[in-house]
């Protein structure tokens, strides 16, 4: 039986990032904020009056109102187990910023006990809420490229705001950028491409320094795909910048932004192709780069017999910027779990165990670094 009640919502975490999700919720008609929770009393102040809304200084008294259906969890890493399973057993949702947390021991028991107090703990895996993602979804499983057969990320990130006693570089709280960041990715290509498993990875320090500031991994998919994942936090602000690259057997997919705002799209096509791509979206920019002669000329790779006229340049630009596609990505997701909660016959997008099979390959690339 559907139930449409308002879902009542406290969040634990009152920085920079919590005050964006705030932001963002409190735009939804399905949900109420009732509480903030943080440390810094100050802080919990002027946010708490900012959005007409109690305010605590310990986490654990938020999570005993009895008001609060779902608590969501925005602080550090090392944080997430003891606050999500305290709510858990309080009978609330949960909503965890990533990692779900830094062990698999930890992950699996707060999913075990969530569905034993018969409650949700989703990780805020945006990107699957992005237009642009979806629509690469829709490439890959259309076949209009043929199989994608190898991708890669590379994560030119900014460290401007990130002092060296920034707790982001302790990896006793973060976990190391492969948990704190890079599960991110790794959900997304296990999106993409199916499962996978890390075949090896290597983490690199600055010199006179315990900073581990640049990790690399390969990795295979149960769908053939080889991926391979490059974060470095090295960069200023203004240089901060993310490339998706996918290779297909007929062509390849460019993508730019971490939240991901253009697409490029090279690929052979044939006149039943292009209008297929077409259908998918509109593209803002298309290109003929080169006519083939003789039409639906035979061409081979991978053993096989290809056919395409034309190769084709496409272009995409979102018409929204990148806070607003972050910004719609989260009420996305959290639209997604309310219906869910209503109504259990809906279909997720983002269900726990992808938070735990993000973590078990985040965990795997770690142990090779």
């Amino acid at each position: 039986m559907k139930d449409e009640k308002t879902i009542k919502l406290g969040l634990i975490g009152c920085g920079g990032f919590g005050k964006f999700c705030l932001e963002a919720i409190s735009k939804m008609p399905e949900i109420q904020m009732i509480a903030v929770a943080d440390t810094n009393e100050e802080l919990v102040k002027k946010t708490a009056k900012q959005y007409k809304i109690l305010g605590y200084t310990n986490p654990e008294h938020l999570i005993g109102n009895s008001q609060i259906d779902m608590v969501h969890i925005v602080t550090p890493p090392n944080t997430h187990f003891k606050l999500a399973l305290s709510a858990i057993k309080n009978g609330k949702h949960v909503l965890c910023e990533k990692p779900l947390a830094l062990s698999l021991r930890e992950g699996n028991e707060l999913i075990s006990t969530a569905k034993q107090n018969k409650v949700i703990i989703p990780v805020n895996f945006i990107l699957r809420y992005v237009p642009i993602v979806e629509l690469v979804k829709k490439i890959i499983v259309s076949s209009i490229l043929g199989n994608p057969i190898r991708a890669y990320f590379e994560n030119y990130a900014a460290d401007e705001n990130m002092g060296p006693e920034h707790w982001f570089w302790n990896k006793k709280i973060s976990g190391g950028i492969f948990l704190e960041h890079g599960v991110h990715f790794f959900d997304l290509y296990n999106y993409w491409f199916g499962q996978a498993k890390v075949l090896w990875a290597h983490s690199e320090k600055r010199a006179d320094s315990e900073q581990e500031d640049r990790v690399f991994c390969f990795l295979t998919h149960n769908s053939g795909v080889l991926t391979n994942h490059y974060h470095g936090f090295d960069q200023p602000k203004i240089l901060d910048r993310q490339l998706h690259r996918i290779l297909f057997e007929t062509g390849e997919i460019i993508i730019r932004g971490w939240i991901p705002e253009s697409m490029t799209i090279h690929a052979l096509c044939d006149d039943a192709k292009i209008f297929q791509l077409k259908t998918l979206f509109s593209p803002t920019c298309f290109k003929i780069l080169k006519n083939i002669s003789p039409s639906n000329q035979e061409m081979r790779g991978r053993n096989k017999n290809l056919y395409a006229n034309q190769y084709i340049l496409l272009e995409h630009h979102s018409k929204v910027k990148k806070l607003k596609l972050y910004s719609q990505a989260i009420i996305s997701l959290l639209k997604d779990q309310v219906k869910f909660i209503r109504d259990s016959g809906h279909c997720r997008v983002i269900t726990e165990e992808n938070g735990l099979e993000a973590l078990k390959l985040a965990l795997s690339a770690s142990k090779f670094s």
